[in-house]
């Protein structure tokens, strides 16, 4: 039993790591825009003054940088990560974060380590920016502390682990019935309950069908149907 639940482990672990995505379809998932994850993803040159300065990437791909489809699953989810963090640091502050993990947990992708859903608030706290960004390390009892570990809560609740593996997604958030599954769909967006894909949805909702035709059409629930036409009209 061991020896077919690790392989199972790897074949979970395998799938999540295929190189799927684009950085637009990335961009309507995670909520940025594809240029902003590009950057995080593979870096950035930009001027400085009179010089060129190189950002590092903040992740490690698992596609070529120069293929169509750079992104896997779990990079979706790193990038998830990173953009929740970044609403409340800076990019040098998540940065020295990250690297700090990486050594303290010992892992070398430790947005999904599941010791990030515990240490990850204190980390970034750690690292978090005054406004003239300066380092400072913040009074938990300030409340910066506890501003990051809800930020780690709330994206980790959305992510379901089978075998301590990241398997399925819920990108908008566990009360709206759309995921991402990478067993499913060749781990394209699908509705929670019914498993239809997203696109077979709104390529409907182009064509002027009505929502209860798209529901009768595909076999989905009429709240999925309504789930993905919200998630459509606000992207």
């Amino acid at each position: 039993m061991p020896r077919i639940a690790g392989i199972m482990d790897r074949r979970i672990e395998q799938r999540a790591k295929v190189p799927r995505y684009r950085y637009r379809e990335a961009a309507s998932l995670v909520g940025r825009p594809a240029n902003t994850l590009r950057r995080w993803s593979v870096g950035n040159r930009r001027r400085q003054g009179d010089r060129l300065v190189t950002d590092e990437p903040l992740i490690a791909i698992d596609g070529d940088r120069g293929s169509g489809l750079p992104l896997s699953f779990l990079n979706l989810l790193e990038l998830r990560m990173l953009s929740s963090y970044r609403d409340g640091a800076g990019l040098p502050a998540i940065r020295m974060a990250l690297d700090y993990a990486a050594n303290a947990l010992g892992e070398p992708r430790p947005l999904l380590s599941m010791s990030f859903s515990v240490e990850g608030g204190r980390l970034f706290t750690r690292f978090a920016e005054t406004p003239d960004g300066k380092e400072l390390l913040l009074d938990a009892s300030a409340g910066g502390q506890v501003a990051f570990e809800q930020l780690v809560s709330s994206v980790t609740r959305e992510i379901e682990y089978e075998h301590d593996v990241a398997r399925r997604w819920w990108y908008r958030s566990r009360a709206v019935p759309l995921l991402v599954d990478t067993t499913v769909a060749a781990g394209h967006p699908i509705t929670a309950e019914t498993g239809v894909r997203v696109d077979a949805i709104t390529s409907r909702l182009r064509d002027g069908l009505t929502r209860r035709e798209i529901a009768h059409d595909t076999g989905a629930r009429l709240a999925e149907v309504e789930a993905v036409a919200a998630n459509h009209q606000a992207a």
